[in-house]
């Protein structure tokens, strides 16, 4: 992505966060979770990414001044060049890092180092940091539900003036609406993973084995430099619907249901998305569940746009696929908010108990999956931008049952 698109999205970022900050009264806002950190900095932390330990790396935004990264010595090359943030302090961990290469000189040698991650290491930094800009004694927000009991013990220790409040929901409305360059990593993984799919799709035969199936579908993937990683790839195969990270060991069998659901990950966003194909000709019951999911999906992709409310989606998709065929069907969702989160599933959903107004800006995936013992599963999920003027599916493909073997 453009380094002039990642540069507008950092700025706007800031900017959303301070005017969020000063209505909820926050002297200071800590990132702690990787998402918040990717959010801000636009690079990944790759030890807090792996870890998912609160405070490996974390990003500081006063109410005034710099924005500034807290990162391990041996990764801060990484996340200052591939990132936005211009200040960054670090400390050091069990790495050991030469410097008789280069003219930047340590202050001074290191006699010995931390056996692991020191959670009084980087704790330490970010109050020496909050005492240099006079935030020690300031309110401040950090994600409660992410911080592991250590760290909060460490938080409350190093920094007894300082009053903690829970941060979430000033993270989770600065990232509602989606920047140009968020929309643009979203895009370019809902485009690759499309091709992919179909590409694999075209190639699968009856007989051919999942575990063969999935390495296909993983290796191209990955191919794409692009793409940076996998965040989840569920596909079952036949009357096996429950997501599975290692293969099944079955084949595909004539009258079989293949269900990809996935999200390829491009700059820590990821495209979640799903299809269903059919090996040989669909039978009566999957074509007649197949038309009631279909119908309800259209129903709920019709209704989207500036200022739909996510319940009334939510409803009328439930009153269609149960019209239409499937009159027990019930979920909790029909859909939800993608971007950065790690969890499968994002919020804002399209539930029966989501009021906020769709804006422009917002992104969900529309979903209603269907599983049953014995039949196997059936998925149609697009991802929804909501646009100015209505909507803009970055899924393009048709929603049936797609033949394998056929390249359709």
């Amino acid at each position: 992505m453009k380094d002039r698109s990642r540069h507008a999205h950092h700025e706007i970022v800031v900017e959303r966060l301070r005017t969020l900050m000063e209505e909820a009264d926050l002297d200071g806002l800590i990132a702690l979770k990787n998402e918040n950190f990717t959010y801000i900095n636009t690079a990944a932390s790759p030890f807090l990414t792996q870890s998912g330990f609160a405070s490996v790396a974390m990003v500081l935004v006063p109410k005034k001044g710099d924005v500034l990264g807290i990162c391990p010595d041996f990764e801060r090359p990484a996340v200052q060049a591939g990132g936005m943030i211009r200040e960054w302090h670090d400390y050091p961990v069990w790495v050991y890092i030469d410097d008789q290469f280069t003219s930047e000189k340590k202050p001074e040698k290191e006699s010995e180092k931390e056996e692991f991650f020191s959670l009084g290491s980087s704790v330490g930094v970010l109050a020496d940091r909050l005492r240099a800009s006079g935030l020690d004694k300031g309110r401040l927000g950090v994600e409660m539900m992410s911080i592991q009991a250590p760290v909060w013990d460490s938080l409350q220790g190093t920094l007894p003036e300082a009053t903690f409040v829970d941060g979430s929901q000033v993270f989770q409305k600065a990232r509602l609406v989606k920047t140009e360059y968020e929309i643009d990593c979203l895009r370019y993984a809902s485009e690759v993973q499309e091709r992919i799919v179909f590409e694999t799709m075209a190639e699968a035969q009856i007989g051919m084995s999942h575990a063969e199936l999935m390495s296909r579908l993983r290796s191209r993937a990955l191919a794409d430099r692009g793409i940076d990683s996998i965040r989840f790839m569920f596909v079952s195969a036949g009357p096996l619907f429950a997501p599975t990270i290692s293969p099944y060991e079955v084949e595909i069998q004539e009258g079989d249901l293949i269900k990809y659901d996935g999200a390829l990950v491009t700059r820590g966003y990821g495209a979640d998305a799903a299809w269903t194909f059919i090996a040989g000709e669909p039978s009566p019951d999957q074509k007649r569940v197949n038309h009631a999911l279909v119908a309800a999906h259209a129903a709920a992709v019709e209704m989207m746009g500036p200022g739909a409310i996510p319940r009334d989606v939510f409803n009328r998709a439930m009153e269609v696929a149960r019209a239409e065929g499937l009159p027990d069907y019930v979920r909790g969702h029909v859909g939800h908010s993608v971007g950065l989160d790690q969890t499968i599933e994002e919020q804002p959903l399209l539930s029966a108990v989501s009021e906020d107004p769709m804006e422009p800006g917002n992104v969900f995936c529309v979903e209603l999956p269907y599983y049953a013992h014995g039949f196997g599963s059936i998925q149609n999920e697009d991802i929804v931008l909501i646009t100015e003027n209505g909507r803009e599916l970055l899924t393009t493909k048709e929603r049936k049952l797609h033949p394998i073997g056929t390249g359709s």
